[in-house]
């Protein structure tokens, strides 16, 4: 194919794609939220090169441009777009109902962002209800976790240039700021209220989650991220060697059972629905 990216091809390239029998989709579900020394789109960035490359290696297309969606507590900023639950949720399901009438069978919802499994997991299992399509999220923290050995302080260590190299995959490097007079390496992140942690240890010690689904920071600044670089060749060294990583991510991914079983799962559901008719009923 002459690219991957459905909103690139044209519509005769999208029919021949299905009309040979090709029936998946990677969707980037992103968000635009305060980062630190990063771009506001950085956590959309990240999914969409995920996107492209897993279509790109499985012979699949590509959804990009899907950036606003729920963020979680950076509300506060105003560089933070702010999208609600239930209108994620909504516009991820006419999305999807769009692309399954379209002919794709398996869609496969990608996010680099924590909150978003608040939205999508509850579209998943809401579609999957209605239109017996099951989509499936992949967090790109695990893709990265399972390159590592699921081990998050190697990941920590091995991802620190990723995002950068994502940018370049997806030729928007020039879009990473250099700060030539910062007096710093990075930029200080603002420790969270105690109020915060204290109810986020007290929840985590039950094994809960709940902190993360109620979060909200007191300043932007408690949300940080990125490192500064102080010239057009510290970017490109960052940006190669966060390139290299990516690769080494993807190479390392490997969804050849999923999207059998995936097929196989959702013919299994068909199977329900005729012994179970109302089933048919529950959307």
């Amino acid at each position: 194919m002459r690219n991957h990216i459905l909103s690139k091809m044209t519509g005769e390239e999208v029919e021949q794609y299905l009309d040979r029998g090709g029936d998946t989709i990677f969707i980037a579900v992103g968000v635009v939220e305060c980062h630190g020394t990063l771009p506001v789109d950085c956590e959309t960035i990240g999914p969409e090169a995920y996107a492209i490359a897993l279509a790109e290696k499985y012979d699949a297309l590509a959804m990009i441009d899907l950036p606003y969606f729920y963020p979680g507590g950076t509300v506060i900023s105003n560089a933070t777009v702010h999208m609600s639950i239930p209108h994620s949720i909504a516009t991820l399901k006419q999305i999807c109902r769009s692309l399954v009438d379209q002919g794709f069978k398996k869609l496969i919802l990608i996010s680099g962002h924590g909150p978003s499994s608040i939205s999508i997991d509850a579209f998943v299992r809401d579609f999957y209800e209605t239109y017996h399509i099951h989509p499936v999220h992949l967090s790109s923290m695990f893709l990265q976790l399972n390159a590592f050995g699921n081990d998050f302080g190697r990941m920590a260590e091995e991802t620190k240039y990723l995002i950068y190299g994502q940018y370049r995959y997806m030729g928007q490097e020039e879009y990473l700021p250099v700060y030539p007079d910062a007096p710093a390496a990075t930029l200080p992140r603002k420790e969270t209220e105690p109020e915060l942690k204290a109810f986020e240890k007290a929840v985590r010690a039950f094994g809960g989650y709940a902190s993360v689904l109620s979060i909200m920071y007191s300043d932007p600044a408690e949300h940080g991220g990125g490192i500064i670089l102080r010239s057009e060749k510290e970017r490109s060294e960052a940006c190669e060697k966060g390139e290299e990583t990516f690769r080494k991510i993807i190479d390392a991914t490997d969804l050849s059972e999923l999207l059998k079983t995936l097929g196989d799962y959702q013919d299994y559901t068909q199977r329900l629905v005729e012994k179970f008719p109302r089933l048919a009923k529950l959307g």
